[in-house]
C-alpha cells in the first residue's frame, strides 16, 4: 500500500508542477523536477504526522518506476528525432554541433578540475561534468523557436539540426561515461581507441538493422494480428539493442534509443506507426517521464544554494558561455548569420533537459559522486548543483531567447 501512495503522490505533484511549467512558458520537466523537490522537503517535514509520506524520498517503486521512465523517455526520444531532421541544414550544422560540445566540455572539464578535491577519481567526475555542461535539449530550443515561428528559418533549422547532433554525440558520451565509471579510470590511448571501436560497432551493426532490414521486419510484424503485437515488438528490438550496448561495455539505454530511432512511418506504415505512437506518447509523457523528472528532484538537496553558491554561478556561467561562444561563435563565422542571429542559435542550444539528467543521474546512480573526499562541500554538493544547472538553464532559454528575438521578431531569416 506505502509503494502506491508513493507513487501516487509522485503522479499528482509531476503532473500538477508539469502544467505550471507549462503555463509560464518552461518546459514541464523543469516544473515536474521541482515537483521532486518539493516533495522530498515535505516527506521530511511531515511523515511524523502523515507516516505513510516516511521514505518517499528513497521510495523503490518510484525509483523503479522512474528507471523505466529512461528507457521509455529514449525510446520517445528515438522516435521523434529523425536522421532526416538535419537534412539541407546540416552542413551549416556541423561547426554549430562540434563548437556546443567541444567548448562546454571542455571549460566544464577546466572548471571541475579546478575545484573537485583531488583524489584517484576527480578526472571521471570533471569528465561527468564537461558532458553533462556539453548536451542540448532539442525540445526546448524548438519549443521558442516555434512559438517564434522561427522553425522553418535558417536560426531554428540551424539550431535544431545541431541540436539533434549534440544530442547523438552526447549519446555516445554517455557510452563513454559508463565505461569510465564502471573501470574506474579515465581513458589512456589505447582504452579510447577501443572505446570509440565499440561505439563504432554499436553505430553501425545498429543503423545497419535499421536501415536494411527494419521495413521487412515491421512488414513481417503487421501480418500478425494480435493486440499490443507492434508495441510488443518494438519493445523486443529496444531490450536487443539495449543488451547488445551492454555487451559491448556501453550503457544500455543506447538500445532504445536506436530502436526508436529507425521506427517511422517509412519503415513502419502509417496506421501502425501512428497506433504504437501514440501508446508509447502517452506512457512517457503521462505516467514514467514525470515519475523520472520528480525521482531526479527526490535527490536533490537544494542546501547547494545556500552551501556552494560560487561554484553553482560558475556551473551556470560556464554552462551558457560554453554554448553562447561554442555555437554562436560558428554560426556567425561560417554560417552568414549576423550577431543577433548567432546569439539566439548559441542561447538556443543552452537549454539542457532531459539527456544531461539521464547523463547526472547514471553517474550518481554509479556512486561517482561519492566517491574521493566526501566531506569536501562542492563534492558533497556537485550531484545536486548539476541538476540544479540542468533545471535553471532550461528556464532561462526561453526567457533570454526572448530578449534577444523579441526586438527583431520579424526580421529574422
Amino acid at each position: 500500500m506505502e509503494a502506491g501512495i508513493h507513487l501516487l503522490v509522485m503522479l499528482v505533484a509531476a503532473w500538477v508542477f508539469g502544467r505550471l511549467a507549462e503555463a509560464i512558458k518552461l518546459p514541464a520537466s523543469v516544473g515536474q523536477v521541482t515537483a521532486g523537490v518539493l516533495v522530498a522537503i515535505a516527506g521530511d517535514a511531515l511523515s511524523p504526522l502523515i507516516p505513510m509520506l516516511d521514505g518517499i524520498s528513497n521510495s523503490p517503486s518510484v525509483m523503479g518506476v522512474g528507471e523505466a521512465g529512461i528507457f521509455f523517455l529514449l525510446l520517445y526520444a528515438g522516435i521523434e528525432m529523425r536522421p532526416s531532421e538535419i537534412g539541407d541544414h546540416g552542413t551549416k550544422a556541423v561547426a554549430v554541433a562540434i563548437g556546443g560540445v567541444v567548448i562546454p566540455l571542455a571549460s566544464g572539464f577546466a572548471l571541475a578540475w579546478v575545484v573537485l578535491p583531488e583524489s584517484d577519481v576527480r578526472s571521471i567526475q570533471a569528465f561527468v561534468v564537461g558532458v553533462a555542461l556539453s548536451i542540448s535539449a532539442i525540445a526546448v530550443a524548438a519549443k521558442v523557436f516555434m512559438d517564434f515561428n522561427l522553425m522553418h528559418h535558417s536560426i531554428g533549422r540551424v539550431a535544431i539540426a545541431a541540436a539533434v547532433m549534440d544530442d547523438i554525440i552526447g549519446i555516445i558520451l554517455l557510452g563513454i561515461v559508463t565505461s569510465m565509471v564502471a573501470t574506474g579510470n579515465m581513458p589512456d590511448l589505447p582504452f579510447i581507441a577501443i572505446m570509440l571501436l565499440k561505439v563504432a560497432t554499436f553505430f553501425a551493426v545498429t543503423w545497419v538493422l535499421g536501415d536494411k532490414l527494419s521495413a521487412p521486419f515491421w512488414r513481417a510484424i503487421h501480418r500478425i494480428h494480435m493486440p499490443g503485437m507492434r508495441l510488443m515488438a518494438l519493445l523486443s528490438v529496444a531490450l536487443i539493442y539495449g543488451l547488445f550496448a551492454e555487451a559491448l561495455g556501453l550503457h544500455f539505454i543506447l538500445g532504445p534509443f536506436m530502436a526508436g530511432l529507425y521506427f517511422d512511418v517509412e519503415r513502419v506504415g502509417a496506421k501502425d506507426y501512428k497506433s504504437t505512437d501514440v501508446t508509447v506518447k502517452t506512457v512517457t509523457k503521462g505516467i514514467l517521464g514525470p515519475v523520472f523528472f520528480a525521482s531526479i528532484g527526490l535527490t536533490v538537496d537544494p542546501s547547494a544554494l545556500i552551501e556552494v553558491p560560487g561554484f553553482l554561478a560558475a556551473l551556470l556561467a560556464v554552462a551558457m558561455a560554453g554554448k553562447l561562444i561554442g555555437c554562436g561563435v560558428p554560426a556567425y563565422l561560417f554560417n552568414g548569420h549576423d550577431m543577433r542571429d548567432a546569439a539566439a542559435i548559441g542561447i538556443g542550444m543552452s537549454g539542457r533537459g532531459a539527456v544531461e539528467l539521464f547523463v547526472i543521474s547514471i553517474a550518481y546512480q554509479a556512486g561517482l559522486f561519492a566517491l574521493g573526499n566526501g566531506h569536501d562541500p562542492i563534492l558533497a554538493n556537485l550531484y545536486s548543483a548539476l541538476v540544479l544547472t540542468a533545471i535553471i538553464t532550461t528556464a532561462l532559454t526561453p526567457v533570454l531567447l526572448r530578449l534577444v528575438l523579441l526586438p527583431h521578431k520579424g526580421s529574422a531569416r
